[in-house]
């Protein structure tokens, strides 16, 4: 029976971090996606133009970098699913 106790607290133990972690990194990705969007759309139009584009390239991900105007909903797809 304590063999059976023991092994059930460290299973509940070891299950908890992961638990823990499941529901706050989203959001932190989601602000950090959206702050990074902010930073790039220096015209605050909601989209981002070519010269926008140029002058973040570094902090965009890579699929966007190429491309002449990225909405605000297609970076935030893809911010947070590189994220994720």
């Amino acid at each position: 029976m304590l063999k059976t106790i023991s092994l059930l607290l460290a299973a509940t133990l070891l299950a908890c971090p992961a638990i823990a972690q499941s529901g706050k990194p989203v959001a932190a990705d989601q602000k950090q996606c959206t702050d990074r969007f902010k930073a790039a759309d220096l015209n605050n139009d909601g989209v981002l133009d070519r010269t926008e584009i140029g002058s973040a390239k570094q902090s965009l991900p890579a699929s966007l970098t190429s491309k002449d105007r990225v909405t605000r909903s297609e970076f935030m797809a893809v911010c947070s699913k590189n994220a994720s």
